[in-house]
C-alpha cells in the first residue's frame, strides 16, 4: 500500500506516528494523521485546513483534550487494584519502563501494523481518490480528502470541536489540488 505514497505522505505518515507516540496513544489513528498534515510542509491540505483555522496547535489541543487522562492509583485502590504492584511485575517480566515505551515498530512497513482500522480505512479510500483523480501517487490532500470521506472517525470529530465544515474543507483542498497540479 505505501509504494503508492508521495515522499510527502511518508513523511506525513511519520509524523503522524510521531504525534501518536507523543500523545502516549497505543496506535496511530486518523487523529493523529489529521494534525500531521496541518503541518505546512503537507502541500495544498495543510494550506486548506490552516485557512479554515485548523493549524497544528488548535488541533493538538482539541485531541489532548480527547484523550484519556492516565490511571488515577489512589482510584484504582478503592477496588483493591494495586497499580504500583502491576507495574514491578511487568517490569520484572519485561524489563524496566516496559509499561511506558511505545509499541516496537513492525518490519512491514513504516506504520503498518500500528494503524487503527479507521487509519487504515482512510488509507483505502485516499486511495481510491487518487485513482479517480488518476493520479500516479497518494499524496497529502487524497489522506485529507480520505479522512473526510470516511465518515464518523476521530479527525471528524476534532474537525468538529474546531468548528470546521468538513464538506467545505473537502472542496477547498480539493481545489488547492487542481491548482498545484
Amino acid at each position: 500500500m505505501f509504494e503508492r505514497f508521495s515522499a510527502q505522505t511518508r513523511r506525513t505518515v511519520g509524523y503522524a506516528v510521531a504525534e501518536s507516540h507523543r500523545l502516549r496513544a497505543g496506535r496511530t489513528g486518523c487523529q493523529h494523521l489529521l494534525i500531521a498534515l496541518a503541518r505546512p510542509e503537507a502541500g495544498p491540505a495543510a494550506d486548506a485546513l490552516i485557512a479554515a483555522g485548523a493549524d497544528q496547535d488548535r488541533l493538538r489541543q482539541f485531541a489532548e483534550q480527547d484523550t484519556p487522562a492516565p490511571l488515577d492509583a489512589g482510584a484504582l485502590a478503592v477496588l483493591g487494584i494495586d497499580l504500583d504492584a502491576i507495574r514491578r511485575s511487568a517490569e520484572e517480566a519485561f524489563g524496566a519502563g516496559a509499561l511506558d515505551r511505545p509499541s516496537r515498530p513492525s518490519a512491514r512497513g513504516p506504520a503498518r501494523g500500528r494503524l487503527t482500522a479507521d487509519a487504515r480505512k482512510a488509507i483505502e479510500l485516499a486511495l481510491r481518490q487518487a485513482q479517480r483523480s488518476r493520479d500516479r501517487v497518494l499524496s497529502p490532500g487524497h489522506l485529507l480528502i480520505g479522512l473526510i470521506d470516511q465518515g464518523n472517525n476521530s479527525a471528524l470529530r476534532l474537525l468538529a470541536a474546531a468548528g470546521l465544515d468538513p464538506g467545505q474543507l473537502r472542496a477547498d483542498v480539493t481545489r488547492r489540488m487542481a491548482a498545484a497540479a
